[in-house]
C-alpha cells in the first residue's frame, strides 16, 4: 500500500506542474478585485482542455476509491474535485497577484485583452487538434451494442476461470469489443485491463479504451509471483482469409453473432459509408461493413476464395442487407454478387441511393427504397414512409 501510495503521490507532482504555466498566464488577465470562482472560471475558459484532463483524473481516481470501499478497504486517494483542484494551486500565486494589483501592477487592459484572445486562439487549437484525433480513432468503431455482447462477455470470463490457456478465445472477445463502443463494452475493457494476468490481453483492452478515448486509463502492470497456464501465451492473429474462415467455421463465438443490416457497397464510396454507419448506429443498428468488421482479415490486397466464403457467413448471419447503389456499386464486381446471394436467402433487402445521376439496373426496382432526412433513415414500404428499424422489424 505504501508503494501505491508514493507511485499515486509522484503521479500528483507530475500532473500538476502541468498547470504552472497556465496558472501564470490566466493570473496575468484577471483584473483587480478578482474572487477565487471568478479565477477558477477563467480558467475552464483558457484551458478548457486542461479543465477536462482534470475532470478525467478526478473522475478515474474516484472510481478506484469506490472501488476499494466496495471490496471493504479504505479509500486510498481522495483526489480533490477540480475546482478546489485549482484553488489549491493558486493560493501562493493569487497572494502576490493580489499584492501587486494593490500597487497598480498588472497589465493595461489592451495587453490583458491580446493575451486573453491569443490563449482562447490556443487553446481552441489544441481542442480541435484532440477533436480530430478522437474522431480519427473513432472512424471504424460503432457505436451500439450488439445483442451478442453480453454472451460474449460471459464467455470471456468462463474461458479465463475453466481454460485460461485458451487465450486465443479470451482474444477474439477483446477483438470483438474494440469493435463497439458502448457502455458495456467500456466496462467490460476496464475489467480485463485490472485482471487479466496475460499481458498481450491486458494490453489490448488498454490500447482500446485509449481508442475510445477514455481518459487516464493506465495499463496494469504484471503480477508478481510464479506464473499460471495462460499467462505467457501469445494469442494467434487473425489477419487473413483463410484465418477467419477457418474461425468462423470453429468458433462457437462466431456462431453467436448476428447483424441488423449488411451494406453491400464499393469500398470506393468509403467516405459516405461511414456517414451512413453514423446514422444507422443511432438507430442502435449493428451494420457489417468488411473493411470496418473484419478490417484485418479482409484487406484488399489479400482477396480470395476464403475471402467470397467468409462474406457468404457474414450474409447469412443477417437479418436485411442494404444495396447501396452509386457509380462505383454499379461498376462492382461484388455488390451484385451479394445482392443475389442475399435474395436467395429469402430476407429483407432495401436499395440505398447514394447517387442519383448514375443508371440503375431494372432488378433494383424490386425492392424498396431506402432515404435519409435529417439522421433519419425510412425506407418506402408500399408507399408508407416507415423508419429503417421498424422496417426491420415488422
Amino acid at each position: 500500500m505504501g508503494k501505491t501510495k508514493r507511485i499515486y503521490n509522484n503521479e500528483c507532482v507530475l500532473f500538476k506542474r502541468k498547470f504552472k504555466k497556465p496558472i501564470q498566464n490566466v493570473g496575468a488577465v484577471m483584473p483587480i478585485g478578482f474572487e477565487n470562482v471568478d479565477f477558477v472560471s477563467e480558467f475552464k475558459s483558457l484551458f478548457s482542455n486542461l479543465w477536462d484532463d482534470l475532470c478525467s483524473k478526478y473522475q478515474e481516481y474516484n472510481r478506484m476509491d469506490e472501488g476499494l470501499a466496495k471490496k471493504g478497504f479504505p479509500k486510498r486517494y481522495f483526489f480533490p474535485q477540480p475546482n478546489e483542484f485549482i484553488i489549491s494551486l493558486i493560493n501562493q500565486n493569487v497572494k502576490s497577484l493580489r499584492n501587486k494589483h494593490e500597487y497598480g501592477i498588472i497589465l493595461n487592459p489592451d495587453k490583458r485583452n491580446q493575451l486573453r484572445e491569443q490563449l482562447l486562439r490556443e487553446c481552441e487549437n489544441r481542442v480541435n487538434k484532440r477533436k480530430q484525433v478522437q474522431k480519427d480513432n473513432l472512424l471504424f468503431v460503432q457505436k451500439t451494442t450488439p445483442e451478442y455482447t453480453n454472451y460474449f462477455i460471459k464467455a470471456y470470463f468462463e474461458c479465463k476461470r475453466c481454460n485460461p490457456q485458451d487465450v486465443d478465445r479470451r482474444y477474439a472477445v477483446i477483438k470483438e469489443a474494440s469493435l463497439y463502443k458502448s457502455p458495456q463494452t467500456i466496462k467490460f475493457l476496464h475489467k480485463v485491463n485490472a485482471s487479466e494476468r496475460n499481458y498481450h490481453l491486458r494490453h489490448l483492452a488498454f490500447l482500446t479504451l485509449q481508442k475510445f478515448g477514455i481518459k487516464e486509463v493506465r495499463l496494469r502492470k504484471n503480477r508478481k509471483g510464479k506464473k499460471r497456464a495462460g499467462d505467457l501465451i501469445v494469442p494467434q492473429q487473425i489477419n487473413t482469409p483463410d484465418a477467419l474462415i477457418n474461425f468462423i467455421y470453429n468458433s462457437q463465438l462466431e456462431q453467436m453473432k448476428t447483424y441488423d443490416l449488411f451494406l453491400s457497397h464499393s469500398s470506393i464510396d468509403k467516405e459516405e459509408l461511414l456517414k451512413l454507419k453514423s446514422s444507422l448506429n443511432s438507430e442502435d443498428l449493428n451494420v457489417y461493413i468488411d473493411w470496418v468488421n473484419d478490417r484485418d482479415a479482409l484487406s484488399r490486397e489479400l482477396t480470395n476464395v476464403d475471402t467470397a466464403k467468409v462474406i457468404i457467413e457474414r450474409l447469412k448471419s443477417s437479418n436485411a442487407l442494404m444495396y447501396i447503389h452509386s457509380s462505383s456499386s454499379f461498376n462492382s464486381k461484388w455488390a451484385p454478387w451479394e445482392l443475389g446471394y442475399f435474395h436467395a436467402l429469402e430476407k429483407k433487402v432495401c436499395v440505398f441511393i447514394l447517387d442519383f445521376d448514375v443508371d440503375k439496373p431494372p432488378y433494383l426496382d424490386i425492392y424498396p427504397k431506402a432515404y435519409l432526412v435529417e439522421g433519419v433513415i425510412y425506407v418506402n414500404d408500399n408507399g408508407s414512409a416507415i423508419r429503417l428499424s421498424d422496417w426491420l422489424n415488422k
